[in-house]
């Protein structure tokens, strides 16, 4: 038995006589020893079908006897009360792909569920009375099967055909040639053909063999008989055909065997992995945890608050960034900001006029800095990238055209340097501006950052560093944002050393770090072979095509950072404070599970297993209002922000929010839950985690969709925890709060009312009233002890408050 899902195009299915018409989202069921033939009405490789073969035996084994039982199922003559029966097939067929191809816990007994669910549903609503006239059919057919199958085994011979085969099963030729063209619907050699045809594609895909061998091997009694049966059915010849579906094939197994199945097809399948409503109430995993408050405590480094980032600096001068700046500092309160571009040519710094002097303007400089300072944060500034009038090369990255190239004149850029921090002394003070951090350049390592030669960068660091140093040797100076998951980053030996010999510290080092992983030695440099994707921004295609870099699995983020501590100890000029300057879950600002609630507990999660390790940690960014590349912005586009670029509060906001609560000491500390105290007032900040499924981890991101964005995760169940809480007294406010796709999520909120593309005044007072957090209150009096329930759903976070009452 056989049941078809048309996932692209369109599709003929002949049963018997019959013929039916199938469409893109079609079901279609093809009883068993039912012969039929399947002609697609698309062009070649466009119409693709989800086939699903369930064998009479294994159905036995479960005491279900189908074998003389019919079904019909055509779900395009479906009424509007099985409407909903056919949608929970499409369900369980999705799901029990996803399964598969994810290797999911306990997939193969999922799926053995699943199916004989699919089964049920058939045997409830699709069977059909089998008729006598049909009995006699299939006795028929069973002659014509073994006709068929007669072929398939014989037909790449040299001269086999329509006599041989009527000599093997007794039949006259002529008889032969009518029974077989009105059983089939086509003549016996156009059969033949088409069998032979269809052997041959493989070789043609995958070996070098020449089209005049693939004609002979295959059966075809030349050349010129292949080209024509190929050309009337492909409607190509084969030598097109070979250029357009060449498959790379490595010790005789395809390259892309995964990818044979279009992500595109992947894609409609997928997005009904969500339509079945799941049972809510399900509950699979139960912590309990003691937790004694009395305990000694030690400190926590709040390295979490120490930083936030942004991208480009002009925009720091529009009023809606200033806007949603405020309501960040006022809520969380972030003591530095990072940013890129403090000399792009927007901020009209350096400008050289038509005799070749040049003279300087700080203006809007100062406008950006005021404003940053009056939002009670001090800039963390990256010194970056060129001016266009001072770079020595026309090389740039990113949309607002950053020159990365070395000066053209060098001295003409310390000059701009030490203007640079002599204005800055001069309008805010040497002990303001000892008090902010300046970053040399953004990931030097990348080509596409920095154009010259690591000589080049190392000595024109140097210079810098003596220039600002000069000034006032308080002024602190570091970098330099390297991204360590490209790189294996043996220039900071030859960096190291240079420092050393020059006499020259760093202040501090910085870094990057996201959830990417390096799998195995490259097949290709991920860094000098990217070719334009700093410029179009198409850097997962280029990530996926390394092969050896994926999505890290849930540990990744914590290793990546001890990687680089760990590498940081050898090199005495570099082993100063440590600073993450930028960090996220993807590399990739139009990566749609960025706004979901998923968010929420990615960061919590790494916060609480990494604080302590640096001195601050710079999530990039806090908000949307970014353009690095020429793409399409609408309000959930799945960009790297706390926030959206018109100011509503993403689930990822209130990690931080959560996180900026927490007290001064710690008490108690697991994977999942973390507890302090700030007086007598205790806090407990705990998360549901779960992790991208395989898929997700290899880019392909078919199972995401722009109102669907949570069928990627490995887990999806409910988490129970019972603390108990000793050595508490007295009187307190309980106060939870609670962050979940319910509330607190922009993002849900904007699916659950329909995804609108465009929305009006009201409807931003509804998302962000749905953006904060749902609260819970409560007044208790506690006797020594205390035990506290609470349930989280995935990607939940919750932070519970005890406030003492006086």
């Amino acid at each position: 038995m056989e049941i078809l899902f048309v996932l692209k195009g369109a599709l003929e299915i002949r049963v018997g006589r019959d013929s039916y018409q199938l469409e893109e989202g079609e079901l279609f069921l093809v009883n068993s020893n039912e012969l039929h033939f399947i002609n697609a009405r698309t062009a070649f490789g466009k119409t693709q079908v989800l086939a699903l073969q369930i064998e009479s035996e294994y159905l036995k084994k479960h005491r279900i006897h189908t074998e003389n039982k019919r079904f019909y199922l055509n779900s395009s003559e479906v009424g509007p009360a099985n409407i909903s029966i056919v949608n929970e097939m499409k369900y369980i067929l999705a799901n029990m792909m996803d399964l598969i191809l994810n290797r999911k816990k306990l997939y193969y007994l999922k799926v053995e569920k699943l199916l004989l669910d699919l089964v049920v549903i058939l045997l409830e609503h699709f069977e059909v009375p089998l008729l006598e006239k049909e009995r006699h059919d299939i006795d028929n057919d069973q002659r014509l099967l073994e006709i068929l199958k007669y072929m398939n085994n014989h037909c790449t011979e040299t001269n086999f055909g329509l006599q041989g085969i009527a000599k093997e099963f007794s039949l006259n030729p002529q008889y032969l040639s009518r029974y077989f063209k009105a059983k089939v619907g086509m003549s016996l050699k156009k059969k033949l053909d088409s069998m032979r045809l269809n052997k041959s594609l493989m070789s043609l895909q995958t070996t070098d063999e020449t089209v005049t061998d693939i004609a002979f091997k295959y059966g075809f009694p030349d050349s010129k008989a292949y080209y024509r049966v190929f050309k009337e059915v492909m409607g190509i010849t084969p030598s097109q055909f070979r250029e357009q579906y060449l498959i790379e094939v490595e010790q005789n197994i395809p390259k892309d065997y995964l990818s044979i199945n279009s992500r595109e097809s992947l894609k409609n399948l997928f997005k009904h992995l969500e339509r079945k409503q799941k049972n809510q109430d399900e509950i699979t995993v139960d912590k309990k945890y003691d937790i004694n408050l009395s305990r000694y405590t030690e400190t926590i480094s709040h390295s979490f608050k120490n930083l936030t980032t942004f991208g480009y600096a002009p925009h720091a001068l529009r009023k809606e960034f200033y806007e949603q700046l405020q309501v960040v500092q006022q809520e969380i309160g972030f003591e530095y900001i990072r940013f890129h571009g403090i000399f792009s040519d927007e901020l009209l710094v350096y400008n050289e006029q038509g005799d070749g002097t040049y003279f300087l303007n700080f203006n809007h400089i100062d406008s950006l800095l005021d404003s940053l300072l009056m939002n009670k944060i001090k800039p963390f500034i990256e010194i970056g990238f060129m001016p266009k009038d001072l770079a020595s090369t026309s090389d740039t990255i990113f949309r607002w055209n950053a020159y990365v190239s070395p000066p053209k004149n060098v001295n003409r850029w310390l000059e701009m340097l030490e203007a640079f921090f002599r204005h800055l002394i001069n309008r805010y003070g040497l002990k303001e501006v000892r008090a902010w951090y300046f970053e040399f350049w953004n990931e030097p390592e990348v080509k596409y950052f920095w154009s010259g030669t690591r000589e080049e960068f190392i000595t024109l660091f140097a210079k810098s560093y003596r220039c600002i140093k000069n000034i006032d040797s308080q002024l602190r100076v570091g970098g330099f944002g390297n991204i360590d998951f490209l790189s294996d980053m043996t220039w900071l030996e030859d960096f190291s050393k240079y420092l050393d010999k020059e006499n020259v510290e760093l202040d501090f080092f910085s870094f990057h770090v996201y959830n990417l992983s390096k799998e195995s030695p490259e097949k290709i440099d991920p860094i000098n072979d990217f070719g334009d994707v700093y410029l179009t921004g198409d850097i997962i295609k280029k990530l996926e095509e390394a092969e050896n870099i994926k999505f890290g699995d849930e540990h990744n983020f914590t290793r990546r950072i001890d990687n680089i501590k760990n590498i940081i100890k050898g090199y005495p000029q570099l082993n100063k404070e440590l600073w993450i300057t930028e960090w996220n879950a993807s590399v990739n600002s139009r990566d749609l599970i960025h706004d979901t609630c998923y968010m929420a507990s990615f960061i919590v999660k790494n916060v609480i297993e990494n604080y302590w390790k640096v001195k601050g940690m710079g999530f990039w960014t806090f908000t949307d209002i970014f353009e690095e590349f020429n793409f399409e912005q609408p309000l959930f586009h799945g960009g790297f922000g706390l926030m959206t670029y018109n100011g509503i509060k993403k689930a990822s906001y209130h990690a931080y929010y959560f996180l900026s609560k927490l007290g001064d000491e710690l008490v108690f500390k697991k994977e999942d839950t973390i507890v302090t105290k700030r007086g007598e007032d205790y806090q407990i900040l705990i998360f549901n985690y779960s992790h991208p499924n395989k898929l997700y981890s290899s880019f392909d991101f078919s199972q995401l969709s722009l109102i669907n964005r949570y069928t990627v995760f490995e887990n999806d169940s409910k988490k129970s925890y019972n603390l108990n809480l000793d050595g508490i007294q007295g009187e307190y406010t309980l106060k939870k709060q609670y962050v979940n796709r319910k509330q607190g999520s922009s993002f849900d909120a904007w699916v659950d009312i329909g995804a609108p593309s465009s929305i009006d005044q009201d409807t931003m007072r509804f998302l962000k009233g749905r953006a904060e957090p749902g609260i819970q209150i409560q007044k208790i009096n506690i006797h020594n002890e205390f035990s506290l329930q609470t349930v989280l759903h995935p990607h939940e976070i919750q932070l519970i408050e005890f406030k003492k009452r006086y």
